[in-house]
């Protein structure tokens, strides 16, 4: 048997006791490619040349290796030289338009009474941008990958197998059509939830934050 995994981005926070949608922004930041911001920014695939880059506003505080501010994953540059192998990927670098002084801890639940309870991206969109921070982040990347629906035919072996989706309490279901040749050629795929081979899991696994990323085990 193969086993494959499942990232799905943790956006439900009922009974969460650690994070809430405070959280989730300041983690994520707030993406827009060609003057839209996510998620109506358009998506740009492994299979097509662009130039145009992921552009994002977040905190300078507690920054993740691992995030997904839009569509695909923004990784450091540690973890995108990991990834480099994985030859179904156009790892492209983002830029940053704005960089805030926004700290936030998991389970702080007062974050309105420093920064107001309205919507937390206005904080990105409106507090000043320090140019000191541009240099001191570092490097990232958006690891663009091919939609599962763009690949399945060229797997006519491919066998159905149930996954889950979502976050609890709000899970769903779908059966979808995999192959270990297909995780084997694609190591990242896209189907709402990413699709991850063992060895892009692997790279993945020790960069993320379980608090806002939910993983699940399958085996075809």
């Amino acid at each position: 048997m193969t086993k494959f995994y499942t990232l799905a981005v943790v956006s439900n926070f009922i009974d969460n006791e650690r994070i809430k949608s405070f959280h989730y922004d300041m983690f994520h930041g707030l993406a827009e490619r060609e003057g839209k911001e996510s998620p109506h920014d358009p998506v740009v695939w492994a299979d097509v040349e662009s130039a145009s880059p992921l552009i994002i506003s977040r905190t300078i505080h507690r920054i993740p290796p691992i995030c997904q501010p839009s569509n695909h994953l923004v990784v450091s540059e540690a973890v995108a030289n990991q990834l480099k192998t994985f030859h179904s990927l156009r790892i492209a670098p983002v830029l940053f338009k704005r960089l805030v002084d926004v700290d936030y801890v998991k389970e702080d639940m007062d974050w309105g009474e420093r920064w107001g309870w309205g919507d937390p991206c206005d904080l990105l969109r409106t507090l000043p941008d320090n140019p000191e921070f541009h240099g001191r982040i570092g490097r990232y990347f958006e690891i663009r990958t091919w939609a599962w629906k763009d690949v399945i035919d060229n797997y006519p072996s491919a066998k159905e197998i149930t996954i889950v989706e979502r976050t609890p309490p709000m899970e769903e279901e779908s059966v979808i059509r995999l192959c270990p040749q297909m995780l084997q050629d694609y190591p990242i795929l896209a189907y709402g939830v990413k699709l991850l081979s063992e060895q892009a899991f692997a790279v993945l696994d020790p960069n993320l934050d379980r608090d806002f990323f939910l993983v699940r085990e399958y085996e075809i």
